[in-house]
């Protein structure tokens, strides 16, 4: 999980509790390490985008490939057209 800095004190933070609200997506709370700040927070953390496709997909996941996995595929394609001609 990507490290978030409290955006009062710039001061590191830790995760407190964190729930899935569905399979892409998922709440945590943070607080500040700071005792004088102490400052809490909500972030959302989703899954917008494809970068590899899984080798165990799950049909009810539909996420959108990155361009750069578009361009991947389309090379992957057209080697595999080269190589069967």
């Amino acid at each position: 999980m990507a490290a978030f800095f409290c955006p009062h004190c710039k001061g590191r933070t830790k995760t407190r509790t964190s729930r899935g609200l569905s399979a892409t997506l998922r709440e945590l709370i943070y607080q500040c390490d700071d005792p004088e700040c102490s400052y809490s927070f909500v972030v959302q953390a989703e899954a917008v985008r494809t970068l590899s496709p899984s080798g165990k997909p799950d049909p009810s996941i539909n996420l959108p490939l990155s361009p750069i996995a578009q361009v991947r595929a389309q090379n992957a394609s057209a080697d595999t057209a080269s190589a069967a001609a």
